[in-house]
Formats: C-alpha cells, structure tokens, sequence
C-alpha cells in the first residue's frame, strides 16, 4: 500500500518547534552536523519504513463505572465473538426535576394511572431492525461510593421485575413542520430513540411500583433515604435468548430522560399529573447547584469461542501470525494491540543519517466497520513484556506512561504556547485518521521525540525501558489528563468501536536527510 509523503507536512513540524534527531555515535549539535533547517534549503521527503511486531492482547477487566453511556444486549459477530451487557444503575430523587410541590402527598385523592420507565439511547450495535429483547431487576444493594466497579462486578439482585419486554428500535414519529407558503406543512419523520416500558403490564413489578406511590402519597417529604429504602436501584439486561443487538444508553440531563415517571391524577376532576425518580446516568441539570449524579456502571462479557480469537487470554497474546494477518482494537471488549519496534539497527547503523521526523502508520482492514465503527482514537501505552501498563509519578500519584504528544499547546493562564514533555504526563498522543479519507485506510500518529527517547533510553530516573506499547481505544484513568475539559469526551466514553489493523503492513515511518 502506497502511504502518502509530504514535506510541507515534515517543514511544519520543524516549524512548530519539533526537535531534529541526530542518531550518530557522538554528540555534535544539530547545526554543526548540519541538518536542513527551515529557512536554509527544503526537509527532504526521504523516508524508510520499518516493520513492527504485532499481536492482540486482552485487557482482563474495563473501566466503565460512570462512563457517558449505560450499555444494554447481546451481539454476536464472527471475528471476535459473542458480547453480553448490562447496565447496573441507582436510582436518585432528583428536586431541581421533580420539585416537592409535584409530590402526590401534596395533592387531594391521589390515583396511580400507570408507571412508565423511559430510557434513551443514541446508537445500535448490531441490527436496529431487530427489537431488544431486556429483563429489569431490582438490586438488593444500592450501588456505595467505597467499593470499586468495572466491567467484571457482580451484583445482587431480586426477582425480575419485566421479562422479555421487546423494545423496538426503528420506530420513527412524524413531525409537522413549516413550509415558506404559511400555513402549509410537511411530514418529516424523526427517529424516536427511546425505549418505553409500562411497568404496570408486568405483575411481577406491580408491588414495587404500588409501594412506591403509597410513600409518595403519605410523606409530604419523600426523599433519597425513602427511595432507597423501598426500591434501592434497577439492573438492565438482555433477555436469556436475546442476540442481535446492544443499545447505547446515553446520558443526558433532561427531565424525560431515562427516568421512571409515575403518572398519576387527583382531587375529584381527576386533573393529570406526574413524578419521576430518575436513573442515576443523568447527566447535572445546569440549574441543579450542587448536585452530583448517583453510583453506575456496565456489566461486560465477551465469549471467544468460536472466533478468530479463541484462544486469547490476558496472559496469552495472539501473534498476527494467529489471526490471519489481523489484530483489533475494541473498547467495552477491552482488545488491544501489542507494538514491538523491529529493526531499529536500521537506524543506528546509519551515522550520516538525521531523523526529521517519525510516525507510525497503523492500516485498518478496509470497509470493517459495518457492525462497530472504527474509534475515532488509539492511544499508546507503555508496556513490559507481561503486557502490564508502566507507572510513573505525578506527584504523589502513579499513572499511566503513555506517549505524549508533539503538538504545542496553549497555556490555560496565557496565550504562550508549549511543547508537553516527552516523559511526562496529560497530553497523551492520541493516533487519528487523517482528516478526508473515505474510506477509511489508515490511523497515523508523531512519535519523533519519543522515538529519541526510546533509542538513547533516557526516560525518567527509575523508569525502564518498555519492552512495547500498547495500542488501546481508551484512556483508562483521569490522571492521563492534564486539561480537566477533555475528561468527559475521553475518560467516560464507553462504547464497542472497533479497528481490525492489518497488521503486516503496520510500520514506523521514518524521514530522514542525508547529512552534507
């Protein structure tokens, strides 16, 4: 495959304040070996690529506690396997949504009509033509704030609540909407993506609901010790035989948004009236001061069998070799994939050779993402050889080695600009697909200094050397994060994308200038 060259791209980066490699036995300045330097006479587009070794790993648990989406199915696909989710939730009294005042203890003769458990979802995994299939638990815990949840926590729960309620995903509304020539109007059909489940239809759920209502009407003061008291958190699972899809429930600081709104009329015009407790997803109401979302996360399995992976497990990586030329990247599956330099020689062997930039150039398998859409981010941790993610310290606090990245930065307190440290943390480089491709053939990501780093081993005092990188959609932990801003787009985002690399052809691209 023919990769793209650029040395206008290559000037930029010098531009920008890239420091120049010089890879020789000594060390003479970059001017006195002299290099190309912008200014004098043009970078040379020379470039050598360098093959690197490639396997799949697999992470053993992911991180989904609190994350901006609550995922909910099964889907089955031939190349990894068979994926289970289910969304673990508290539920919260919410009086900035559903005031006081709109208690039905506040009100004359209060009927329960029905009890309506809504919740919205923003992407399909699988078949949007074929319906979920879900069950809904109640916990026998609600979810605390000292015990640690991933993907592989385990939950008690009660008797189901629903079983087998089918909730179609293709339904669209009909809206009117109108044309330049008033009072005309056209139809226009817009996607409604919510699920709805009157829990009033299934007996199983009928004592739970009643006794709810029966605390709301009898105490003008229901509150969160009351909820939890009676109905302590919901657990949303797909259906025993349910396999075809799983739904992304997204978080969202709207009134009608994943939320249980128990309907209700009163006094003797029996006037319509509602209240809702909500799902503890929802995202803080810009009104709501102080408050803070509750306790939640997502239950993840992947079985292998069956699959181009079966054979993979936490302490047994699959070579390329393995998976038929391919290795993946997949976040909720927590798929990774192991980088090992390959022929570095090529490089120290060269003394009249000085390294303008380098890059790795990761190919995706073309037109793979018709069941899980490509990540839009790959990340690179530092690794041993047992695929453990290096330390370092920041601070008082260990986190992640990830390389970080080559782009300036602007300071938060000024409009100076800066260059992240190369062995430090909170800028982690993160590899994209260059902007205009379609389709998609190619992640690409800078490592230049990184690269001068790992030649002349000269990370942190105490830090050793990776034996690879990891190559992962996800960012695992907050301390991987200078700028607090990018915490809810990159930290919380839970979703099955997925890249299947053509391995073979994964290179570190080097550019390089012949020396006068």
């Amino acid at each position: 495959m023919n990769w793209p060259t650029s040395a206008g791209r290559l000037a930029s980066v010098s531009l920008l304040g890239i420091t120049l490699l010089a890879l020789t036995s000594s060390c003479e300045k970059a001017n006195d070996l002299g290099l190309e330097l912008p200014g004098t006479s043009p970078i040379s587009a020379t470039y050598l690529d360098l093959p690197l070794r490639a396997s799949t790993v697999r992470q053993p648990v992911v991180q989904t506690v609190k994350a901006n989406s609550v995922l909910v199915g099964r889907v089955r696909d031939s190349f990894v396997g068979t994926t289970t989710a289910a969304g673990v939730l508290n539920l919260l009294v919410v009086p900035t949504l559903s005031p006081l005042d709109s208690l039905p203890a506040k009100f004359v003769n209060p009927r329960l009509d029905s009890a309506v458990f809504s919740l919205a979802f923003d992407q399909v995994y699988g078949s949007a033509v074929q319906p979920l299939q879900l069950d809904v638990l109640p916990l026998q815990q609600p979810l605390d704030e000292r015990t640690v949840y991933n993907s592989a926590t385990t939950v008690a729960t009660g008797a189901p609540l629903v079983t087998n309620f089918t909730a179609v995903l293709n339904r669209d509304n009909t809206v009117q909407l109108p044309t330049s020539n008033s009072p005309d109007v056209v139809n226009v059909a817009s996607p409604q993506r919510t699920i709805r489940i009157p829990l009033l239809k299934s007996s199983s759920a009928v004592p739970l609901v009643n006794s709810v209502f029966a605390a709301m009407t009898s105490n003008a003061g229901f509150n969160q010790s009351t909820l939890d008291g009676l109905w302590k958190g919901v657990v949303l699972r797909p259906s025993e035989n349910h396999v075809g899809n799983i739904v992304s429930i997204v978080r969202g600081a709207s009134r009608t948004v994943n939320v249980i709104t128990f309907y209700f009329r009163t006094g003797t015009e029996g006037k319509r009236r509602t209240y809702s407790i909500y799902l503890a997803n929802i995202a803080p109401p810009a009104q709501a001061g102080s408050f803070t979302d509750g306790r939640y996360f997502t239950q993840l399995s992947t079985d292998l069998a069956g699959g181009a992976l079966a054979g993979l497990t936490p302490k047994n990586p699959l070579p390329a070799s393995a998976t038929n030329g391919l290795t993946y990247v997949q976040e909720g599956v927590g798929l990774s994939t192991r980088l090992e330099f390959d022929g570095l020689e090529a490089l120290l062997d060269k003394p009249a050779l000085a390294i303008n930039r380098a890059e790795l150039i990761i190919p995706v398998r073309q037109l793979s993402n018709g069941l899980f859409p490509y990540p839009a981010s790959l990340y690179l941790y530092e690794v041993n050889a047992d695929n453990q993610i290096l330390t370092r310290q920041n601070g008082a606090t260990a986190v992640d080695r990830l390389v970080q990245q080559e782009e300036p930065i602007k300071s938060a307190n000024s409009n100076a600009v800066f260059l992240p440290s190369s062995t430090g943390v909170g800028y982690p480089a993160s590899a994209m697909v260059p902007f205009g491709q379609n389709p998609t053939q190619f992640y690409t990501v800078g490592i230049t200094q990184y690269l001068q780093i790992f030649l002349q081993n000269s990370f942190n005092a105490n830090e050793a050397r990776p034996s690879g990188l990891l190559l992962s959609p996800a960012l695992r932990n907050s301390g991987a994060l200078a700028p607090q801003s990018l915490l809810n787009s990159t930290i919380s985002n839970l979703n099955l994308n997925r890249a299947q690399l053509d391995a073979n052809n994964i290179r570190l691209r080097v550019y390089y200038s012949k020396l006068q």
